[in-house]
């Protein structure tokens, strides 16, 4: 048999239905009423809560954990770093070793151009603490240049990957070149360097000549590679190298990077 719905007024008079319908509220009024109304009361609290609970989802927990740590890092970033109004521009040279200076000696193409350029500073390749604490004396917003021959290009690298850290804020690097570097694990460049301009002398050493630069993350380094027919000890004194490196430091001050 089907199911209907049935309206009791159409069956009875009004106030037979009425009838009823007191006599229903009578059979559980009183202490049962009072149960019900709480047992209906918690149903749908528990129903409410049900509707409106949202599971995040892994993606959205690995952003939060990310904007977390970016948050924490930002925090540490203003606590660390310096509110110095002012680009920090350096040039690092080399270890002068077997007489292995430029042509006029001692790396002397890193400092004239740390000389022609307003503001830069000169330092060796190995002063990194006292260049990363000169870095850091800046606001986060201020534009940073390392320039690197030799050891000194070996040198901003590894500055580089110590200021990318979240205790030093992931502190950016708009402009890296480094000229013919020299050391160990110098040829990965850590993503938060803008721009890297890596030049390579061809000879005569073999042991002295780097390898092209590889960006770890494409997306936030650009990396342009150049083999030049210089010496090693040449690189820094090349006109051509130096009148590029002067205009790509007036990109990034003018902010044209």
């Amino acid at each position: 048999m089907g199911s209907m719905t049935v309206n009791p007024a159409k069956f009875y008079g009004n106030s037979q239905a009425k009838l009823d319908k007191d006599t229903r509220v009578k059979f559980i009024s009183g202490e049962d009423a009072a149960k019900l109304k709480t047992t209906v009361d918690e149903t749908a609290n528990k129903s409410k809560k049900e509707d409106f609970t949202v599971e995040l989802s892994e993606q959205s927990k690995d952003l939060k954990k990310k904007l977390s740590s970016a948050e924490k890092a930002h925090k540490i970033h203003s606590k660390k770093f310096g509110k110095l109004e002012k680009p920090g521009i350096y040039f690092v040279s080399g270890f002068d070793w077997f007489g292995a200076g430029s042509i006029k000696g001692n790396y002397n193409g890193i400092s004239d151009m740390a000389e022609a350029v307003d503001g830069a500073k000169l330092y060796s390749w190995d002063q990194q603490d006292e260049l990363i604490a000169d870095i850091k004396k800046r606001k986060p917003n201020q534009p940073i240049v390392l320039v690197g021959h030799s050891f000194g290009g070996d040198g901003i690298v590894e500055v580089a990957n110590r200021l990318n850290t979240i205790e030093n804020g992931f502190r950016k690097i708009d402009l890296m070149i480094t000229l013919d570097s020299v050391g160990t694990d110098n040829d990965f460049i850590p993503q938060n360097v803008k721009k890297n301009l890596n030049y390579l002398a061809q000879g005569p050493y073999n042991f002295l000549n780097d390898g092209p630069n590889i960006a770890r993350n494409y997306e936030r380094t650009q990396v342009e590679n150049f083999l030049r027919p210089e010496e090693h000890s040449e690189l820094d004194d090349a006109t051509d190298i130096q009148i590029t490196i002067m205009e790509e430091i007036d990109n990034v001050l003018n902010g044209s990077l």
